[in-house]
């Protein structure tokens, strides 16, 4: 799949996501943060990664504040040049300030970095996943050059809604593959 194909993929299936009323995005998210708690994965790692969610991505603000509540530790991505840099926080509302492309990092004057080898769960954003475990993001590579340096062992989450599902994808040499996907209607393992 060529770039000018992914774009108009991304398109058609932003604008799926974008119809949603917030009712139905609110019910969603409710059922995707119970899967996430719900899943041995989660209930097992100690150091979670997870993106806070942009726009009308999956909510894991709610995940977010749960996981400082259960006393574990919660790694969010700093965007740097092309390079994400894994940075501890221990407040959602203290810690966090709007960064790149509006998304929200860890403040300036609050890092504390973290080792990419540290991180026993990451939940990672998505236009399109299909359910081998492939992704199409943004377009902007940080997640493709991200991935590579965990550990084998991680699990590796693809977060989005079901609408946001495709049977296939074709996938490229440097895409990652997910561990698994949640979307408000449960876990698909990844063969």
């Amino acid at each position: 799949m060529n770039e000018k194909e992914k774009d108009l993929f991304r398109k058609k299936v932003l604008q799926i996501r974008r119809v949603m009323t917030a009712d139905e995005r609110r019910q969603k998210n409710d059922r995707i943060q119970r899967n996430i708690m719900s899943l041995p994965d989660y209930q097992n790692a100690e150091i979670i990664m997870m993106y806070l969610n942009y726009w009308d991505e999956a909510e894991t603000t709610g995940v977010a504040e749960e996981t400082l509540k259960a006393r574990k530790k919660l790694i969010i991505p700093l965007c740097q040049g092309e390079t994400i840099i894994p940075c501890e926080i221990r407040n959602v509302k203290d810690d966090v300030q709007s960064g790149t492309f509006g998304i929200r990092e860890p403040r300036s004057d609050r890092l504390h970095p973290v080792s990419p080898e540290e991180i026993d769960l990451i939940l990672v954003p998505g236009v399109v996943f299909d359910r081998q475990g492939e992704r199409i993001g943004f377009g902007k590579g940080f997640y493709d050059r991200f991935l590579p340096q965990l550990r084998k062992d991680v699990c590796i989450v693809g977060l989005a809604y079901d609408c946001q599902l495709v049977e296939k994808i074709a996938a490229e040499d440097h895409d990652f593959k997910m561990s698994l996907l949640l979307t408000e209607n449960g876990v698909i393992y990844v063969p």
